[in-house]
């Protein structure tokens, strides 16, 4: 019986309450109905977002609010520290309905619409969600800061629309880019080779170049049942060409197909794993370079209200087909695997950092081209208010930064006959984001790359600028 009423109660919640004063006993009536099952801690929706230690105090505080608010219902300040207390041990179900309470006694009140709105998102419930969200947004008095949180979540909501109808989605974008080492070429004018110097045709040394660049993505989703589990599809295709060294002119297109299944129904809130099969094609100065295959699984979820993870595992079947000028290249052919690890923070509104381990496997059919390499992956983003244009969308800033190592399996005979390669590489990069009309964006971007090699063919640095203008369909 009691399990019926508070199914009752949560159905009349989750059709978002805006009865006006009919409503409020019926409020009042699931609210005490259900403020036993609150008081024990039995049926919260998201674990405690504070430390064990800390949520029997918390807990206690929160049964002792709950009796003030039975004693005096019309009691604002012991409510909302009551929802707010509900809220950080995981109790959504308590929140909203002490929100709901609190709007009939004072409608149209930002904080609590906010509030209210921000955990109807992490419900999932965004009908509700996106009009206490456009409410407050068109308040004469909203303050920016809090429009630019609103816009987050509407972006989500948006994406995970999307996702929740199908259909198709594209991406173009076009662009130019500088290198100062755009054959990725030795620094210097000589290299040793087995302890002989040998001195670098001007050709093979480090040159800089401009590039062009296009790409575009299609992807297509379409709902395979009421779980949350879809069906992906998507092309991605990218072209380079540089205005100097033709000769690195190159295409890339790949297809990936595969299901995405949420794990809800097995108890892992939000969780998603996702696998595909997928197929690409490259080629070099117009001609075909490589082709390959690709398995891949995937598993993300979200890590109580502010973090996520996602985890990756790629076996790719690579093989070269290089015009004769690049034969050397056929030695890569072999398996590629990867194994990757990320963690995402949102911290406040305007800040998310990233950190993500990987590592991977190139299981070349020649031995000194295959090796082992291991990596880090750190990045920070911050949003901000917009510098130029109506300010209607923030900016955002990304810095990120990577680090390798890599060794090969055995030596290189043309470069020695006893030592193997070995060496670390750098990556750092700056991306700024700024939007444009509709769905487009600008980006702009610089960032540095070094590699340091005991073979003097694999040691060199490069430093880049260049931008992007994309458009969203």
């Amino acid at each position: 019986m009691e399990r019926n009423r508070s199914a009752t109660c949560r159905a009349r919640r989750a059709r978002g309450v805006r009865m006006g004063w009919l409503g409020a006993p019926l409020i009042m009536l699931c609210s005490l109905a259900s403020g036993t099952a609150w008081a024990q801690h039995q049926s919260y929706n998201l674990p405690a977002a504070v430390p064990l230690e800390q949520a029997a105090q918390l807990e206690a505080q929160r049964r002792a609010l709950f009796q003030k608010i039975q004693d005096d219902p019309s009691d604002m300040d012991a409510g909302f520290a009551y929802a707010v207390l509900s809220t950080r041990l995981g109790d959504y179900e308590a929140a909203i309905a002490t929100y709901e309470r609190l709007l009939v006694l004072r409608p149209a009140t930002p904080r609590l619409q906010l509030e209210l709105a921000a955990l109807y998102f992490r419900l999932g419930a965004y009908a509700p969600a996106r009009q206490l969200f456009e409410r407050v947004k068109a308040g004469a008095d909203t303050p920016a800061e809090v429009k630019r949180r609103i816009d987050g979540y509407l972006v989500a909501m948006d994406a995970a629309g999307g996702r929740a109808h199908g259909g198709f989605s594209a991406r173009v974008s076009i662009g130019a880019r500088y290198d100062s080492n755009a054959n990725a070429a030795p620094d210097g004018s000589t290299i040793n080779l087995n302890g002989i110097d040998f001195e670098l045709s001007p050709d093979s040394r480090a040159a800089s170049d401009l590039s062009g660049q296009l790409g575009a993505q299609l992807r297509y989703q379409r709902p395979v049942s009421r779980n949350g589990d879809s069906f992906d599809a998507s092309l991605a295709a990218s072209s380079n060409r540089y205005r100097a060294l033709d000769h690195l002119d190159s295409d890339v297109a790949e297809l990936r197909l595969g299901p995405d299944f949420s794990l809800n129904r097995w108890g892992i809130h939000d969780g998603h794993l996702a696998l595909s099969a997928g197929f690409a094609q490259s080629w070099l100065d117009g001609g075909r370079y490589m082709h390959a295959t690709a398995v891949t699984a995937g598993f993300r979820k979200p890590v109580g209200r502010e973090a996520a993870i996602a985890l990756g595992l790629d076996r790719r079947e690579e093989t070269y087909t290089p015009a004769a000028a690049y034969a050397s290249a056929r030695g890569f052919s072999g398996e590629r695997y990867r194994g990757t690890f990320t963690y995402t923070r949102q911290v406040g509104d305007d800040w998310q950092w990233m950190l993500s381990p990987a590592l991977e496997r190139l299981a070349a059919r020649t031995d000194y081209n295959a090796y082992w390499e291991p990596q880090l992956n750190l990045g920070v983003g911050y949003r901000f208010p917009a510098l130029l244009g109506d300010g209607s969308q923030p900016w955002t800033l990304v810095l990120s930064g990577q680090v390798a190592r890599r060794r090969n399996d055995a030596p290189m005979p043309v470069v020695s006959q006893t030592e193997t390669q070995r060496g670390n590489e750098w990556l750092l990069q700056a991306v700024q984001t700024i939007p444009l009309r509709g769905k487009r964006e600008l980006q702009l971007y610089t960032g540095y790359h070094r590699v340091n090699s005991n073979y003097d063919l694999r040691d060199y640095a490069s430093g880049f600028v260049g931008f992007s203008i994309s458009q969203n369909f």
